[in-house]
């Protein structure tokens, strides 16, 4: 992240879904959303991210399957003037 000068990066390795603040910036993992096997975790839940952006706030919904339901999580963050 910090050597593309970048506040947000979305990352596509990892099939866990969720955002992490890590030194200043943001980390975003989409998941999978076909929730394909992984050797490294054999319950992988079918996930996806819609990225709200509006000048400096960025709004990150999650939604992801979890036993045939859909949860929504929304991460609300901001970059300082």
């Amino acid at each position: 992240r910090r050597r593309l000068n970048v506040d947000v990066l979305v990352c596509g390795w990892r099939r866990k879904t969720g955002v992490v603040e890590y030194e200043g910036g943001y980390y975003i993992f989409p998941g999978s959303i076909t929730g394909a096997y992984s050797s490294h975790d054999p319950k992988v839940n079918p996930s996806f991210l819609l990225l709200a952006v509006q000048g400096t706030n960025i709004v990150c919904y999650v939604y992801e399957l979890i036993n045939g339901e859909v949860d929504v999580s929304k991460t609300e963050f901001s970059k300082e003037q």
